[in-house]
């Protein structure tokens, strides 16, 4: 009678000479046959779908130039510069060109109006200069007309004349809160004055207000290396994040805006840094901090935040969608923009 040794249920039988498949055997399993094939199937699928090519053609849309122009302007000044610029396509290579031949027409509600530009205004390096400015309160257009371009206009409403007194005034506080004085060993002194600023904005009840205010001398690095006497000056607010006061880098100063309808723009706090160096300590004591407080129109404001989000320059996260632009001209393309300033002097001697 022929036995037969069961292995008990712990036993190993791993090593066992008898559980290991003989010399040339398939220890195969259909199904992981059949997912392997499948596999290669799909591979090789893919690799014709890759070789066929993944990247689709995009058709973009064709791009007819118009005029983007930009003019800033303020009743009273000696010159101003408007730019005129062809806009340009996703698929232009040029990109945009300046139109030397613009010629910008400002025209007053009343009737009157002034014109320049043409190759005769045109500056290089600047664009087309308006001189001898002189500008009514009121709704003023711009037509900006060009060879081979489609006419283009925007209307903007004078902002009121910002002053320190009248009934469009701002009021402020200054207090000197530190200063030193170090002299190095060329005889060079050096003047740091640390002032405590409270600035009230006008506030109208029937329209929004918007502002700029910035410091008139920063900081420059020919200053500091060449001139006998120089300086700089740096405006901070008190409170960090405060809505109302938002740096704009292109403008280099403060945007303000009301936010509240009832005394928003009451006593803003500031801090003003000065430094100064000559060597004389009574001519750089005298020597000012100047301010210039400017009221701006509603459309200004915006083009500016605009720009300074796209140029991001604070490094924010503005990754999820592309800005555009904002534009006032029927084009699409630029900003027409008017502004009042004053500027606000302060001495400590």
């Amino acid at each position: 009678m022929k036995t037969t040794t069961v292995p008990g249920p712990f036993e190993n039988t791993a090593s066992s000479p008898s559980s290991l498949p003989l010399h040339g055997a398939q220890n195969s399993n259909p199904m992981k046959q059949l997912l392997f094939l499948l596999a290669l199937i799909l591979g090789t699928t893919g690799c014709d779908k890759l070789s066929d090519g993944v990247v689709r053609e995009i058709a973009f849309p064709e791009h007819d130039p118009q005029i983007a122009v930009t003019f800033m302007a303020r009743p009273v000044a000696d010159s101003l510069v408007a730019r005129a610029h062809s806009s340009a396509g996703i698929l232009d290579s040029i990109g945009s060109k300046r139109i030397k031949e613009a010629v910008y027409t400002l025209e007053h509600a009343a009737g009157n109006s002034i014109t320049w530009g043409g190759e005769a205004d045109w500056v290089q390096g600047l664009g087309h200069v308006l001189t001898d400015v002189d500008l009514e309160d009121g709704n003023w257009t711009l037509t900006v007309e060009a060879p081979e371009f489609e006419t283009v206009t925007s209307t903007q409403v004078m902002p009121p004349r910002i002053e320190s007194s009248g009934s469009y005034a701002y009021a402020y506080t200054a207090a000197l809160e530190d200063e030193f004085v170090d002299e190095d060993e060329f005889g060079y002194t050096y003047l740091t004055r640390t002032i405590d600023l409270s600035l009230t904005l006008p506030d109208r009840v029937d329209a929004s207000d918007y502002f700029l205010i910035r410091a008139q001398k920063t900081f420059n690095w020919e200053d500091f290396e060449e001139e006998e006497y120089g300086g700089y000056v740096v405006l901070n607010p008190r409170v960090e994040d405060d809505p109302r006061i938002v740096w704009n880098q292109l403008c280099r100063g403060y945007l303000i805006q009301d936010i509240d309808a009832v005394e928003a723009l009451n006593s803003l706090p500031f801090e003003l840094y000065q430094e100064t160096w000559g060597p004389e300590l009574e001519a750089i004591s005298a020597e000012p901090i100047v301010l210039e407080v400017c009221a701006i129109s509603a459309e200004m404001a915006q083009y500016y935040e605009r720009l300074d989000l796209i140029d991001n320059p604070s490094g924010g996260p503005l990754f999820t969608e592309p800005v555009l632009a904002y534009s006032n001209v029927s084009s699409g393309y630029g900003c027409f923009g008017l502004y009042t300033s004053s500027t606000l002097p302060l001495t400590f001697e």
